[in-house]
C-alpha cells in the first residue's frame, strides 16, 4: 500500500529539481544541479584546503602547520570552485531561496554520515550543539533571513541534533571576500560574543559551527575562539563549501 501511494504521488507530482524546477524523473536534482558528495582532489584533514598533487588526502596543509586554527577540523560538502554547488549557495544566500536549507542540510548529513564524521561528533547527544555563525541584524534584515541559522536548524531537525544560537555579532563587518588573509582576521577580531542566557552552558561542551562557505577561515576561527574562551571543550566546523586557498 505504501509503495502504491508513493507511485501515485510521483505520478501526480513528478519529482523536480529543487534549484531550477525542471522535472528530474527520480532524484531531487537535475543532472546540471547535482550536489557533490565531497570536494575534489586531496584535501587538508584539518581545514579542507586543496593540497598539491604530491600530498595525500587528509595530510595537513602548510597554513594549518604554520598557524594551527582554533577549531578542530572542517567538513565541507564541496569546493566553491564547483559550479553546481556555487549555484546552490548563491541562490540560498543571495537569491531569496530559504527553502534550499532542507536539501542542502540533507546533502551535508549524507556526507557527514559517509565519512563517519557524524558519529564522532555525537550530534544526537545533548553534549554537542550545532551553532550557526550569525549574521549582523542589519544584514539579516536586508536578506530577510540568516542562511547559516536556517541550515543549522535543518541539520538539527534531520539528524536529531540540537541547534543553539550561542553566538551573536557585536558589530557590523564588511564582507570577507575582498581583503587578504591578515586583513580578514583583523576584520573579525572580537566580533562575536556569547549570548548571555547561554554563556553559562558553554563550558565542557562540544560544538559544531555551521556556515555556508569557509574562505580564509578567519570567521570560523573567531567563532571557535569565542566559544573556547567560554570553556568549550571542542569546536569543529561544518560548511557547504570550502574556498580556502591551496595549502
Amino acid at each position: 500500500m505504501r509503495g502504491a501511494l508513493a507511485e501515485l504521488a510521483d505520478a501526480l507530482y513528478p519529482p523536480i529539481c529543487w534549484l531550477c524546477g525542471v522535472s528530474t524523473g527520480g532524484p531531487d536534482t537535475c543532472p546540471g544541479h547535482r550536489l557533490p558528495g565531497r570536494p575534489p582532489g586531496a584535501r587538508c584533514g584539518r581545514c579542507q584546503a586543496r593540497l598539491a598533487p604530491a600530498f595525500s588526502d587528509g595530510d595537513t596543509c602548510s597554513l594549518c602547520r604554520n598557524r594551527p586554527p582554533r577549531f578542530g577540523r572542517v567538513l565541507a560538502l564541496g569546493d566553491y570552485r564547483q559550479a553546481e554547488l556555487r549555484a546552490w549557495i548563491l541562490a540560498f544566500k543571495h537569491g531569496g531561496r530559504s527553502d534550499l536549507a532542507r536539501p542542502l542540510a540533507a546533502a551535508l548529513l549524507r556526507r557527514a554520515r559517509a565519512t563517519g564524521w557524524l558519529e564522532s561528533s555525537e550530534w544526537e547527544r545533548e553534549g554537542t550543539w550545532l551553532v550557526p555563525i550569525p549574521l549582523h541584524p542589519l544584514r539579516r534584515m536586508e536578506r530577510g533571513y540568516d542562511q547559516a541559522a536556517l541550515l543549522a536548524r535543518a541539520l538539527a531537525e534531520a539528524s536529531g541534533g540540537r541547534c543553539r544560537e550561542v553566538l551573536r555579532r557585536r558589530r557590523f563587518t564588511p564582507p570577507q571576500g575582498g581583503p587578504g588573509s591578515r586583513a580578514r582576521h583583523q576584520n573579525v577580531r572580537g566580533v562575536f560574543a556569547l549570548e548571555p542566557d547561554l554563556c553559562t552552558r558553554v563550558a565542557g561542551r562540544d560544538f559544531v559551527l555551521i556556515d555556508d562557505v569557509l574562505t580564509s577561515g578567519a570567521t570560523a576561527e573567531e567563532g571557535a575562539r569565542t566559544l573556547r574562551r567560554g570553556g568549550a571543550r571542542r569546536v569543529d566546523v561544518l560548511v557547504l563549501a570550502s574556498a580556502r586557498g591551496d595549502g
